[in-house]
């Protein structure tokens, strides 16, 4: 199929960019790498009258440290995460994750805000960034707001993102020296899909656990995260906390996996990430 016609713009700033949008807000989306709206529209899943490509916004790509944050810019490539040096050093889950984002090809299009956008419930870098305790910096021509990505997703592809709102940079806390952490991934092939995922960060002043794929929403895990930052890593409260954080999960079912073959997953990528980060 091919898509429905839209009216597509082209703009050269955000400021610009902002405008269109704030013009258009009851029928518009936003192309950023277009690995996921692309299909989208093709199948007619998705209609909109405008099209805001901002694929010529250069103000919104960039890796950068400032303040103590690792700061992303919403258009920064999936690939140029992966390759960038000062990401690797300061954010490594982040690097772990991408990795696993499906190939050359598809990472050195899809950017990191447009995954946080979209809102796949089986994309690793909203579960990356999640574990991480990422702020989003989102913006309109009504203003700036800031909003931590915890309170960010709603539902599977359902975000707090109005329609005249454009992401415009991720911020994360520079990892410290003693910061370790994970992130596993079960899939029918490499680079499909996660049926199920895992991320670990930790550090003596932080833990972050976080299942994806799971549900609608990456999935806290606050008793493993409690456990961790404790020092309560013996096999039997770790186990222990594994049942409790899982007992608040209601799997999903699909044509891919059964709910409790999910949470099976689920046991056996925890018990492997919590081991990568607590062996020395």
């Amino acid at each position: 199929m091919k898509p429905a016609p839209f009216q597509m713009y082209r703009p050269q700033s955000l400021a610009e960019g902002l405008s269109i949008l704030g013009d258009n807000a009851d029928d518009v989306r936003v192309l950023a790498g277009g690995q996921s709206l692309v299909p989208l529209l093709n199948l007619r899943l998705a209609m909109p009258a405008v099209i805001v490509d901002l694929n010529r916004v250069r103000e919104l790509a960039g890796i950068r440290y400032e303040g103590g944050m690792l700061r992303i810019g919403a258009m920064t490539r999936q690939q140029d995460l992966l390759d960038s040096p000062l990401a690797v050093k300061s954010a490594p889950l982040l690097q772990k994750a991408v990795s696993y984002v499906g190939h050359l090809q598809t990472r050195s299009r899809g950017t990191v805000g447009g995954s946080v956008a979209h809102a796949d419930p089986s994309a690793e870098l909203p579960l990356a960034l999640t574990a991480l305790d990422a702020t989003l910096t989102i913006a309109s021509r009504r203003g700036v707001r800031e909003m931590p990505v915890r309170s960010f997703f709603r539902h599977a592809m359902v975000t707090e993102l109005k329609p005249d709102e454009i992401i415009t940079d991720i911020a994360v806390q520079r990892a410290g020296p003693s910061q370790r952490s994970s992130f596993r991934e079960f899939a029918r092939r490499r680079a499909d899909f996660a049926i199920v995922a895992a991320a670990v960060v930790f550090e003596p002043d932080r833990a972050g656990v976080v299942l994806g794929g799971i549900e609608a929403t990456p999935h806290l895990c606050p008793t493993l995260a409690t456990a961790l930052h404790s020092g309560s890593t013996r096999p039997d409260m770790i186990e222990a906390a594994i049942d409790a954080d899982l007992a608040e999960v209601e799997p999903n079912s699909d044509i891919h996996a059964s709910g409790e073959f999910r949470r099976h997953l689920a046991r056996i990528l925890l018990r492997d990430s919590i081991d990568n980060v607590i062996m020395p």
